[in-house]
């Protein structure tokens, strides 16, 4: 009997030594999975941190956690802030022009009393100076008949000015201020075929007798023509501007938000708005050497031209585009050059032609005596010629 409770007594402290041994095994193994399960608290290696972590400060200790920050959006750029600095260096560069226009009375019998005499008008404009020396672009109408003109500077100076040359069919006149020698403020000459529509534009000049007053919009169409102004305006090719152009601003500056001068305020639509009209300025910059010479000389084609229709261009199998002759003056170069009523100019030195007042404005410049390669369209033939360009009669 004892001998077997002793036994029993061995076989229950064996069993209870597994038990504990197994115990002690499976907390063992639940340990190693809970710190398999655990995150690292570090990167594998540096190329695992994102691009976006920035830290301000090193960290003071090996655990703290970098601070992650959004990066601003980009945001496109709006209006300017301000004008100031642009409208600071332009405006003393713009001129207030003074005309007198004297209008001879009719001849009156000498012996009715109080006979009218003659009648003097006076007006306002604007221009500006494009040359140190005082030569200053402004609009035909604005000098138009006058025979006194004085200028007024941002600075209240006075000065008188002549004209030097005028163009009526584009509105465009070049003047000389009477300096003495004197150097004037100027305005630098920028390319209005660089500016799109869109862009920020910037009105200086004396609406109403507001002597510099500066408005700011953008462009609102490039090469408008048929734009009905009446007068001797024949050549259009305008910047429209919803920058508040009024009577008073004919002849004042157009310029970008680089200061420089991109088109002459010419006109603004009576029935609207916000609808100003300015020469682009390249159009003048072409004139500007004729205009140094007194008077601008056109050469000519000899013919009569209007848009291609619609129908007409889809019947010749070509683009809607070039002018259509709708007569041609007998004796002139067109007539030599044995072109005919019909026929669909397309191209002028192999530029081609947006339009009939494209062609105009290339005929009219190319220079008197000029060659010039003609395309056209006569029926269902294309053809090519070659014509000499005369000289545009009085």
């Amino acid at each position: 009997m004892h001998m077997s409770s002793t036994s029993s007594t061995k076989n229950a402290h064996m069993f209870i030594h597994c038990a504990l041994a197994r115990t002690l095994i499976v907390s063992s193994l639940a340990l190693a999975l809970l710190a398999c399960d655990k995150p690292s608290e570090q990167p594998a290696s540096p190329d695992a941190a994102r691009p976006t972590e920035r830290v301000d400060a090193p960290p003071s200790s090996a655990d703290a956690t970098p601070t992650l920050e959004a990066q601003p959006a980009a945001v496109a750029p709006t209006r300017p802030a301000s004008f100031a600095d642009i409208v600071e260096g332009a405006r003393p560069a713009v001129i207030n022009i003074y005309t007198r226009t004297r209008v001879r009375a009719k001849k009156q019998n000498p012996f009715i009393p109080f006979a009218p005499r003659d009648q003097v008008g006076e007006s306002l404009g604007s221009g500006f100076i494009i040359d140190a020396s005082g030569l200053a672009l402004t609009n035909h109408h604005v000098i138009k008949n006058a025979t006194d003109i004085e200028v007024r500077l941002l600075d209240e100076r006075m000065f008188k000015a002549k004209v030097v040359g005028q163009d009526p069919k584009t509105d465009t006149a070049l003047i000389q201020i009477e300096t003495k020698g004197e150097e004037l403020p100027s305005l630098e000459l920028g390319d209005s075929q660089k500016l799109r529509v869109g862009d920020w534009v910037i009105a200086i000049g004396n609406p109403l007798g507001l002597s510099s007053s500066v408005t700011a919009g953008i462009a609102s169409a490039t090469g408008r023509k048929h734009v009905p102004l009446g007068g001797e305006l024949v050549y259009q090719d305008f910047i429209q501007t919803d920058a508040s152009i009024n009577p008073g601003n004919s002849g004042g500056a157009l310029i970008n938000t680089a200061g420089e001068v991109v088109g002459i305020n010419t006109a603004i639509s009576a029935e609207a708005q916000g609808i100003g009209f300015a020469i682009p300025i390249n159009m003048v910059k072409e004139l500007l050497p004729q205009l140094k010479q007194g008077k601008v000389k056109r050469s000519w084609l000899g013919i009569y031209i209007k848009e291609v229709p619609g129908a007409l261009a889809k019947q010749l199998g070509i683009p809607k585009r070039g002018a259509l002759i709708t007569d041609v003056v007998p004796g002139g170069p067109a007539d030599l050059a044995k072109l005919r009523r019909g026929d669909v100019l397309l191209e002028v030195d192999n530029e081609a032609l947006k339009d009939s007042a494209h062609l105009s404005w290339i005929a009219g410049h190319k220079g008197v005596g000029k060659s010039i390669d003609i395309t056209l369209q006569r029926g269902g033939q294309l053809m090519k010629t070659r014509l000499k360009l005369g000289a545009l009669p009085d």
